[in-house]
């Protein structure tokens, strides 16, 4: 049981290492694929809003499925789905197909999403904040490699078309890798940090942050070689050692986090590192050099680090019986905030400046941080 349980961890790891990689790819190669496609900024932000739709459509859907097929299954097909997803936008001509394969592959990435939580929050145990964080640590591995490695691959000759095909190849290669697996027991649940409150609001609240997170997280990660590269006038490879340092915050944050988060009450260490997020990436925006642009965006993904594991795991000890409904509605609230909160940002910049645009992420992200407040306030109440 125990070569079982490690072996879905490792596999569950290598799942967001693959996620994290291929999310990154369309913000990576934004410049280019605006080019590629003749489009403008609304367009493209438009055709990149379609893969957090398909992803809330299945995230909906994820707790049933799970009940039918098992959380398992459930990832392996995710996965497949979403390998497919960048494949066929590899392979599109235009921006209307590109937006298509966009909203398919989502469709994959909200099963995996829901059922790959579950699966870890129960199998994390007393400590499942710390599995959590181990976990989408390599969420933040697959995101800090890929910007580097493809505008560098891109800049020497490579097309951008081969860069998603390969990236679905090798997703799927993850997806089958389940299969060779069983399904494992849950471990004990954690009853670590203070009580949650038991408020019915208690979810959508907890929802709401984590919308307004994953939509400016993925947002910034989505339009920074964008915003480097028109408003420091940089080469797309700085800029994507840029997003690849952002990234590499988030995964340093992780990996101390994997050791270090039962230390720390979540509600506190929700609420320190949004206030830490907001105020980095609001100095990332208004810097005058690329040079202290990009040390803050670092600062930033340090910040964003643990909002994710903490909110999935104060989720698990509201509703321990029961991971995979509460980890739907909490990540549902994430889809919502994946499409609004970037569609938004990509009006404003369309209508303004994409520095105006990047302004509202870190307006979203004080109100992020407010609510997380609120969270604090009631926990401790």
């Amino acid at each position: 049981m125990r070569r079982t349980r490690s072996a879905a961890i490792a596999l569950a790891s290598a799942s967001f290492g693959a996620l994290g990689a291929c999310l990154t790819l369309p913000g990576s190669l934004l410049p280019i694929l605006v080019v590629a496609f003749d489009v403008r900024l609304f367009e493209a932000g438009s055709m990149l809003a379609l893969q957090p739709f398909g992803y809330l459509v299945t995230v909906l859907a994820s707790r049933r499925l799970i009940a039918r097929f098992g959380a398992r299954r459930v990832v392996s097909g995710g996965l497949f789905v979403f390998a497919l997803g960048n494949v066929a936008f590899g392979l599109v001509s235009g921006w209307v197909q590109g937006a298509a394969a966009m909203l398919f592959g989502g469709l994959g990435f909200g099963a995996m999403e829901v059922a790959g939580n579950s699966l870890v929050l129960a199998l994390g145990g007393a400590r499942n904040t710390n599995v959590l964080n181990f976990v989408h640590l390599f969420f933040g591995v697959g995101s800090l490699a890929a910007p580097a490695v493809v505008t560098h691959s891109v800049a020497a000759g490579v097309s951008w078309r081969w860069v998603f095909v390969a990236a679905g190849i090798a997703t799927a290669a993850i997806a089958l890798a389940w299969n060779a697996i069983a399904d494992v027991r849950a471990a004990e649940p954690s009853a670590h940090g203070a009580a949650v409150p038991r408020s019915r609001t208690v979810p959508f609240l907890l929802a709401a942050i984590l919308g307004l997170y994953v939509g400016v997280e993925m947002g910034v990660g989505a339009w920074l070689t964008k915003f480097m590269v028109g408003r420091h006038a940089v080469e797309l490879p700085y800029a994507g050692n840029t997003l690849s340092a952002y990234w590499l915050g988030l995964a340093v944050g992780r990996f101390a986090l994997a050791f270090l988060a039962h230390r720390v009450e979540e509600a506190t260490l929700l609420l320190g590192l949004s206030i830490v997020s907001t105020a980095t990436l609001g100095t990332a925006v208004l810097a005058g050099s690329p040079a202290t642009a990009a040390i803050a965006f670092t600062a930033t993904g340090l910040g964003y680090s643990g909002i994710f594991p903490a909110v999935i795991a104060l989720g698990g000890r509201y509703q321990p019986e029961n991971a995979a409904a509460i980890t739907s509605i909490l990540i549902a609230g994430a889809g919502v905030g994946g499409i609004v909160v970037p569609w938004l940002m990509s009006f404003i910049a369309d209508a303004a400046s994409i520095t105006t645009g990047m302004v509202f992420y870190a307006g979203m992200g004080a109100v992020m941080a407010a609510l997380a407040l609120v969270y604090r306030v009631l926990s401790s109440g």
